[in-house]
C-alpha cells in the first residue's frame, strides 16, 4: 500500500491540478505554452505601465492648458459684461450732455431767463401784477413734495 501511495505522490509532483480539477501535463509543450503566456503577461504589464505613464503625462501637459483656457473664457464674459454696462453708461451720459448743452442754450437766452424767473419765482415786469391761482399752488406744493422725496432717497 505504501507503494501505491508513493507512485500517486510522484505523479501528482509532475502534475499540476487547475481549480478545475483537470491535471495539466508537464511535457515540453506544455511548458513552451506556459512561458510564452508568462512572456505575453509580462508584455501587456509592460505595455499597460507604458500606457499610464503616457497618459498621466498627457493628462499633466493638458489639464494646465484646459485652465487657462477656461480662466480666460470666464475673463472674456466679465469683461464683456463690463463692456456692455460701460456702453449703456455713455449712452446715459452722452443723453445727460445733450440735456445738460440744450439747457445751457437756453439759459443764455435773456428772454427764457426772463420767463422762468416770472414762472418759478413770481418776478414781474414793473407795472405787472401777477395772480397766484389755487391749481398752480397745489401743482407746486406737489412738485416740492416729489423733490423732498427724492433728495431723501
Amino acid at each position: 500500500m505504501d507503494v501505491f501511495k508513493e507512485a500517486i505522490r510522484v505523479k501528482e509532483k509532475t502534475k499540476k491540478k487547475t481549480a478545475d480539477n483537470v491535471t495539466v501535463m508537464q511535457n515540453d509543450f506544455t511548458k513552451a505554452q506556459h512561458s510564452q503566456k508568462r512572456i505575453f503577461q509580462r508584455e501587456k504589464k509592460a505595455h499597460m505601465r507604458r500606457l499610464s505613464l503616457i497618459f498621466f503625462f498627457g493628462a499633466a501637459l493638458i489639464v494646465p492648458c484646459l485652465w487657462k483656457t477656461v480662466g480666460n473664457w470666464l475673463e472674456i464674459r466679465n469683461l464683456d459684461a463690463a463692456i456692455a454696462l460701460a456702453k449703456t453708461e455713455k449712452k446715459q451720459a452722452e443723453d445727460e450732455n445733450t440735456q445738460l448743452t440744450y439747457e445751457v442754450k437756453l439759459l443764455q437766452d435773456d428772454e427764457y431767463i426772463a420767463k422762468l424767473a416770472r414762472g418759478k419765482y413770481y418776478l414781474s415786469k414793473d407795472g405787472e401784477i401777477i395772480f397766484s391761482l389755487p391749481e398752480d399752488n397745489q401743482t407746486k406744493m406737489a412738485e416740492k413734495q416729489g423733490n423732498a422725496a427724492d433728495s431723501d432717497s
